[in-house]
């Protein structure tokens, strides 16, 4: 319906019904129009690009599992702004606690570590981020070494891997949230395995 319909101008109720119906071109011109006034939410919160970047991700991932819902929302950019809001600000719920419970882990460890010792923790650090990647599909794992570790743009990663910006954006998007969760439940182990090694 929406490759067929030509816009003079954004017709926010054609678009969100070709959303609702799957269509992608329709999600891709709704992601263009929102995408720059959720990143401000987000950064409006938590006041970190990084962050901001992956709740507009995860945002407009809901936006699309979502999208059988979208004919019966009334105005999207009211409900758009308070969905973005309330994730800012359950991710600074989350980086509040994890932050308690990394300075509650770190009173345990030295306050100096050796050479030896740090090597011991880097590799400890890149076996566990291993152990994450293993997690992925083949796809996310591509896609998050890509841009995390070799330093390619979305954009760039997208030529490489013949896809659509947004399907990349995607895959970084669940990638990041897979290894947070699994470094995140890691690392009271981590911690304790550097105590048991080094007092």
């Amino acid at each position: 319906m929406f490759a067929n319909h030509s816009f003079t101008a954004y017709d926010e109720v054609a678009v969100l019904f070709a959303v609702s119906t799957g269509e992608q071109k329709a999600f891709a011109a709704l992601f263009s129009r929102y995408k720059d006034r959720v990143y401000t939410i987000a950064l409006t919160y938590t006041e970190n690009s990084t962050i901001a970047e992956e709740i507009v991700q995860d945002v407009f991932m809901r936006v699309w599992k979502n999208r059988a819902k979208l004919k019966e929302i009334n105005n999207f950019s009211s409900w758009i702004h308070v969905i973005a809001r309330n994730r800012a600000l359950t991710e600074l719920q989350k980086i509040a606690r994890e932050g308690e419970r990394r300075e509650a882990l770190i009173s345990y460890l030295p306050a100096e570590v050796s050479d030896a010792e740090e090597k011991v923790q880097d590799n400890a650090m890149e076996e566990l981020l291993e152990k994450a990647l293993t997690r992925l599909s083949p796809q996310q794992r591509k896609v998050f070494v890509l841009t995390r570790l070799q330093g390619h743009t979305r954009t760039e990663v997208a030529e490489m891997l013949n896809l659509a910006p947004a399907t990349v954006s995607a895959h970084l998007a669940i990638a990041l949230r897979s290894i947070r969760a699994f470094l995140t439940n890691q690392l009271e182990l981590t911690a304790l395995l550097l105590f048991f090694l080094f007092f």
